[in-house]
């Protein structure tokens, strides 16, 4: 499955609102990211055409499964960039190396981010949860 770099932001700042409750308003979208609300209605038509989210009449916006995993594989992918970065000596803060870490993997290939959000199982980003 294809995903840009606006698809992963999207999807990531979704899924930590979900952890607050699970379902979440465009308008709260919108401010996570600090973007338009047009913005957010254009891109959770994407995401759910994708069959990552899905969206109620009122606006309402849930993950799927398939994106609710993915989700929680890129924030784990995000967090070992994290937990990486200090090595290289940068002396970045906790917001700067979470600032960092996100620019990271959104500039990352395709090829490169599969492997960095691959879990434990094995199960690669993307594809569909196992039961």
């Amino acid at each position: 499955m294809e995903l840009s770099q606006a698809h992963l932001r999207y999807l990531l700042a979704i899924g930590r609102l979900a952890r607050e409750q699970t379902a979440v308003s465009s308008a709260q979208v919108a401010r996570a990211l600090q973007v338009s609300r047009p913005s957010v209605t254009r891109m959770l038509t994407i995401l759910a055409e994708k069959d990552l989210v899905t969206k109620e009449r009122y606006g309402k916006i849930t993950l799927t499964e398939t994106g609710a995993a993915l989700a929680r594989q890129l924030q784990a992918g995000l967090r070992d960039l994290e937990r990486r970065l200090p090595a290289l000596g940068l002396e970045l803060d906790r917001e700067e190396t979470a600032a960092v870490a996100g620019a990271l993997a959104a500039a990352l290939p395709e090829h490169c981010l599969r492997k960095l959000c691959t879990t434990g199982s094995g199960e690669a980003m993307g594809s569909a949860p196992t039961e």
